[in-house]
């Protein structure tokens, strides 16, 4: 059965006039999102490649307000962190919200606002993918108590879940070998079949249960009559990377249309093995697109 999650659409509070990116209507929408039904709740990570609010404190604030929902990142990049303040900042959002918090990382892309940012923190750009995989190897050894022991302790055994984002060889390998998710911006039906079958076979490689990597996936979605919903899209991808759409749907999944037409695209994945969604809402209208997204859940999570 799959679980569907949102994204909270941190990074559109500043894009979207009023572009004040006040974070407390993003808490307020996680709590309607369980109302609704949605499985998990999530939040992107920058500093000022592109601007938005703190991804861990605000999990800790919907942590505080919301009871049943997953509280996930999407994707935060650990190799802005130290290991010791990661670890402590993720251990304590599970124990305050009962052991509901996945950590969801990725390299982060290589655009000159993404080195900015590495800079800004003084840490090696270059070095990202590997400087990430120290990072979570730390925090997951202090999550743990491997040599040292931080407080509180996570309420998840062994610490929360960790979900690694990209589909380059590298990250493929490294997802089967250590983490417990993969949680790509899948592009195609097919290519979310062919790397998860690799992040198995090389979970199995290193002598572990395959079925113990699950496959996860974050999708952008615009539910309406095709022109104004493609418009929306469009406009979307040009305000948030900064770039035109074309160019942003060769790297990462998206989907404009009729609510069958956006059923029929997430369902391929689901049938292509993914078993937890994050759907961001590619448009201003959060408000409204959200009932429709709604109305596709019952649909999604009994397949």
């Amino acid at each position: 059965m799959a679980e569907i999650g949102l994204l909270l659409p941190s990074r559109e509070a500043v894009i979207y006039e009023p572009c004040d990116g006040d974070p407390r209507p993003l808490v307020e929408l996680a709590q309607q999102a369980e109302q609704l039904g949605f499985d998990s709740v999530w939040v992107g990570d920058s500093l000022l490649a592109r601007p938005r609010a703190e991804p861990l404190t605000l999990l800790a604030a919907v942590a505080s307000v919301t009871t049943r929902v997953r509280l996930g990142t999407a994707v935060l990049l650990p190799s802005l962190r130290n290991a010791e303040q990661l670890a402590q900042s993720t251990a304590t959002i599970d124990a305050v919200s009962g052991g509901r918090f996945i950590l969801g990382v990725g390299a982060g892309p290589g655009t000159p606002g993404v080195r900015v940012d590495h800079e800004l923190v003084g840490t090696d750009f270059d070095r990202r993918g590997s400087g990430s995989m120290r990072v979570l190897q730390r925090t997951r050894d202090l999550w743990r108590g491997v040599d040292d022991q931080m407080y509180p302790l996570p309420v998840s055994p062994g610490g929360p879940p960790i979900w690694l984002g990209g589909s380059g060889p590298r990250t493929l390998e490294r997802t089967g070998q250590f983490a417990d998710g993969w949680f790509p911006t899948a592009t195609s039906h097919d290519a979310y079949r062919t790397g998860l079958a690799t992040v198995h076979a090389a979970a199995q490689g290193a002598g572990r249960d395959p079925s113990e990597v699950i496959g996860a996936a974050y999708l952008t979605v615009v539910i309406g009559p095709d022109g104004p919903a493609q418009a929306a899209l469009e406009e979307h991808s040009a305000l948030y990377y900064g770039v035109p759409h074309e160019v942003i749907s060769r790297q990462q999944g998206s989907c404009a249309g009729s609510s069958e037409r956006v059923l029929d695209w997430i369902g391929g994945f689901v049938d292509a093995g993914a078993r937890h969604l994050c759907v961001r809402i590619g448009s201003s209208d959060v408000e409204g697109q959200l009932p429709a997204l709604a109305e596709l859940l019952t649909h999604l999570q009994g397949r």
